[in-house]
């Protein structure tokens, strides 16, 4: 398997675990010499620090997202950071109809590596973020949610000063570093979103 691109199994566990190898992959080439693994891979706590488009061209989506955190505090890892802002939709639905594309760009050696990771999930998008990404899903969607339906109509899906936690439970060790995350959503051939984000991870303290 290509370290920068996957063909990816259905399964999204199978799937998530793949992302882990490619990413231990990449950090065991990127090790300094005399430091072992264990202190560049393990347990985490992610935090994001920046929310933003990646509208390709200026060119505006349908589905936007405006989000700001609260400052993480390195002194008290385990005080959830705060989120404040909206995803909204123009047109289209979210659901599991829909497809989803992760690009990953990790900082090594004082810049970017661009395109490190690229993912593919053709469909299941919805239910994909709901079962990877729970705390954003439980703060900004779930409220919304009708009978437990993974399914999403146009509308502003809103949160307001939310503790959310950044774990993502089919993935337990991550390498510690700089992530620059695009995430792409769509139906068919239209992309409908282009959400990015900018984030870090820490070694977990117990």
């Amino acid at each position: 398997m290509s370290p920068t691109a996957a063909s990816l199994p259905s399964s999204t566990a199978q799937l998530l675990e793949s992302i882990l190898m490619a990413l231990a992959i990449i950090t065991c080439g990127q090790a300094v010499h005399g430091k072992g693994i264990n202190s560049m891979i393990g347990p985490y706590i992610a935090y994001g620090e920046r929310f933003y488009m990646c509208e390709p061209d200026n060119r505006p989506l349908p589905w936007k997202w405006y989000l700001r955190a609260t400052h993480f505090n390195p002194y008290k890892p385990k005080e959830l950071q705060r989120i404040t802002g909206n995803v909204s939709g123009a047109t289209g639905l979210f659901d599991d109809g829909s497809w989803l594309k992760v690009i990953v760009d990790a900082r090594s050696n004082n810049q970017w590596k661009e395109n490190a990771y690229v993912f593919n999930f053709k469909k299941n998008g919805c239910r994909v973020i709901k079962e990877n990404i729970p705390g954003f899903y439980e703060q900004v969607l779930k409220k919304r949610e009708v009978k437990g339906v993974c399914a999403f109509k146009p509308g502003v899906y809103e949160a307001d000063n939310a503790p959310i936690d950044w774990s993502f439970p089919n993935v337990p060790i991550l390498p510690y570093g700089q992530y620059r995350f695009r995430v792409m959503v769509g139906r068919d051939k239209t992309l409908n979103a282009c959400w990015a984000a900018d984030a870090r991870t820490i070694p977990k303290s117990d």
